[in-house]
């Protein structure tokens, strides 16, 4: 077996194991059908080719030949067939509305090759240069390769428009099939015009055919090793042929071939023709893949863009507004809420996000929308690993994720109900809001008015407003810490001053007792004084106790032990007021570890601040259990609860409170004492509703947490 031979029947034999994959992925699909008989058109083409090839008889080859082209005849009919019915919901539709292009081209071919016109091969069989055999062309042969090449071409440039125009996941299923189906239709339509421009077909440029076959077949394979079934909706824009790129290369391709054909033979070049020609088609090949090139284009759009083009807007206006606009603001959210607004004044885009990520529980939370709510961040939940995937891909590279699909970045990572799920938050285009190598969020951007994409230049701009955007959130939160740590400060210089005031209080209290039985037989000296130092040395122990604690790092010596014993232990020494019921759920929490005195401090903290805020009767439930590696606290109260920006601002800072008296520190110190054994706390609270706190301490690696 030469190796021609080998080649030809290599490409039946892998193309025949193809249609096999195809059609066992999704046997009753009308698409998945078409699509395995068009590649055994291609399998069974490649084994008559190399039938032909073995014979030394020339009748033998015409013979073979014979039946190699009766097969391609039925490939134009097969190619339209697919191309109108991929991409569409519902092929069979489609297969009725077009059905009469699509017979056409199923009998317009096949009658060609019948006596009736003429014989396909003219007598003799000759031989090239190169010793390979050529097959002169009848005038229905000749025919039939013209309107076979122009039965090729619509189909390529139909397919490459769907590559072009389809977006998000779909894109990335589809396009190894297309380009594997393209590249191999741009073999045959150049050995084609080789057969048109000598008006014979050379059996040694089939060859060029079997091997582009091969490549194309292993580019359908990786296809659907990508997705186990074809898409069955892809976008496609109604300008299918207009600005086709697969047309306007096949032109010039085919007017280059007429040039060097000409050429060749007036100079006499020693160079076969064949040879000059398929270098033609080389450089052809590598200019089509250059132009297909998403990455390639968006470079040249940017170098244009950048270099060549008036800017559209006034830049420094813009950042002169932004700046006026967003540097007084001292509140995170208010920021984001103003600058939202900025960017979609300037940029006319209606739904424009700020997603900022919080540090302490990983969940994103939106800061600053044009298109949805504060209150509206609890919808973002399923979205938070949609959301981590891309924050992951765009910190660093200054890169735009554009979910759609049309930018050159990759989404393959998202899955389509991920993309999906953000389409319906008018969220498509994604920027890392980024200062030096600290992440705070992501800027995310629809489309402009009228459903406009994008240009380079608007790119560009709204990078350059991310990262203004995130010098000033990073401002902001380094100011919050700066004037926390004032108030830190303060009441530090507060607590001593406060103690000391106390413990005079306190000596006087007890000077007036040294001195309480000199006039201990006047009744109403001594129940006044009793009641007076009663409620006053109560009063100085509570508050000493509390503002002696303010500690930036509390002392803690964690140990394992059983947190719910702690607990039980701390809830049983309440008193509680009548109207006000306790329920408790404990389960097993043995393995945390904790510092026993300091979480009594918390628990008892948590369960005083539910019972003041319950006026009336109510119930305060206490709970404890484990998950996912924690070991956890609960106290649920039905009082009066908190608001999303008491809880934003106040919560767990000191002398914040809803309370009408109190100093507003229990919280603080809660806050200090968790973090200090490495947990974290949390509260969920609605007005009028009541409120959850909720307590994670870390349980040893017996546990399996930590």
């Amino acid at each position: 077996m030469n190796f021609d031979t080998y080649i030809h029947f290599s490409a039946s034999v892998i193309c025949g194991v193809l249609a096999y994959i195809i059609i066992m992925r999704h046997p009753r699909s009308v698409v998945h059908r078409v699509l395995t008989f068009t590649v055994l058109i291609f399998s069974l083409e490649s084994l008559f080719c190399g039938l032909s090839v073995r014979e030394a008889m020339p009748d033998k080859v015409i013979f073979w030949q014979y039946w190699r082209w009766g097969v391609a005849a039925m490939l134009p009919g097969s190619l339209t067939a697919f191309v109108l019915l991929f991409g569409h919901g519902d092929p069979r539709a489609q297969l009725r509305k077009y059905r009469g292009g699509i017979l056409t081209a199923f009998f317009l071919y096949p009658a060609l090759l019948t006596p009736f016109f003429g014989p396909f091969f003219m007598e003799p069989v000759v031989r090239n240069s190169s010793g390979g055999l050529l097959l002169p062309l009848g005038g229905p042969g000749y025919i039939f390769m013209i309107i076979f090449v122009l039965g090729l071409v619509p189909a390529m440039a139909l397919l490459e428009r769907i590559l072009r125009t389809s977006r998000g996941i779909y894109r990335w299923q589809i396009k190894f099939l297309v380009l594997g189906i393209v590249s191999y239709l741009g073999a045959r339509v150049f050995t084609a015009s080789l057969s048109i421009l000598f008006r014979s077909v050379d059996l040694n440029m089939e060859t060029l055919n079997s091997g582009a076959l091969i490549v194309a077949a292993i580019f359908l394979i990786g296809s659907f090793v990508r997705t186990r079934v074809l898409p069955t909706e892809i976008y496609i824009s109604p300008r299918v042929i207009l600005g086709s790129i697969t047309l306007t290369l096949v032109g010039l391709y085919l007017l280059a071939i007429g040039i060097i054909a000409q050429v060749a033979v007036s100079t006499g070049s020693n160079l076969p023709l064949e040879a000059l020609a398929f270098l033609i088609f080389l450089a052809f090949l590598g200019f089509s893949m250059l132009f297909l090139s998403d990455r390639i284009r968006q470079t040249l759009k940017k170098f244009i863009s950048r270099n060549f083009q008036r800017p559209l807007y006034d830049y420094r206006h813009i950042w002169e507004v932004f700046t006026q606009r967003i540097s007084p603001i001292m509140d995170a959210r208010i920021l984001c809420g103003e600058a939202a607004k900025l960017i979609s004044e300037t940029m006319e885009i209606l739904s424009v996000n700020i997603l900022l990520a919080d540090e302490s529980d990983g969940r994103w939370y939106l800061f600053g929308s044009t298109a949805h709510s504060e209150t509206s961040s609890a919808d973002l939940a399923h979205v938070h690993k949609a959301l981590d995937l891309i924050s992951e891909r765009v910190v660093g590279r200054g890169a735009i994720i554009d979910v759609q699909g049309r930018s050159t970045a990759d989404i393959s990572f998202l899955s389509e109900e991920q993309i999906q799920s953000l389409g319906k938050l008018r969220m498509r285009y994604f920027l890392s809001l980024r200062t030096g190598k600290t992440s705070l969020g992501l800027l995310a951007l629809d489309e402009k008015v009228r459903y406009l994409d994008l240009t380079i230049e608007e790119e560009d701009l709204s990078r350059t407003l991310a990262g203004h955007l995130a010098g000033s959130i990073q401002n902001v939160r380094l100011s919050e810490q700066l004037q926390i740590s004032r108030e830190m400060e303060t009441l530090r210089k507060f607590s001593a001053f406060f103690v000391h005031d106390l413990k005079n209080l306190a000596s006087k209290l007890s000077m007036m007792l040294q001195n309480f039985p000199d006039n201990y037989d006047n009744p109403d000296f001594r129940k006044d004084a009793l009641n007076l130092i009663s409620q006053s040395v109560d009063k100085i122990n509570l508050m000493t106790h509390r503002v002696s604690q303010l500690r930036e790092e509390p002392e803690v010596s964690s140990e394992t032990g059983d947190l719910t014993k702690v607990v039980q232990r701390s809830v049983s020494e309440f008193d509680f007021p009548p109207g006000i019921s306790i329920m408790e759920e404990y389960g097993d929490c043995s393995l945390a570890s904790f510092d026993g005195d300091q979480i009594s401090k918390v628990v008892t903290n948590l369960v005083l601040n539910a019972v003041e805020s319950i006026s009336g009767v109510g119930t305060v439930c206490v709970k404890t259990f484990e998950e996912n590696g924690w070991a956890i606290i609960e106290a649920t109260d039905d009082g009066s609860g908190m608001d999303d920006q008491f809880i934003a601002h106040s919560l767990f800072r000191p002398f914040k409170t809803t309370k009408g008296s109190g100093l507003g520190i229990g919280l603080y110190q809660c806050r200090i004492i968790v973090e200090a054994h490495g947990g974290r706390i949390s509260v969920s609270s609605r007005p009028g509703k009541g409120s959850t706190f909720k307590v994670f301490l870390p349980v040893t690696d017996e546990a399996g947490g930590g």
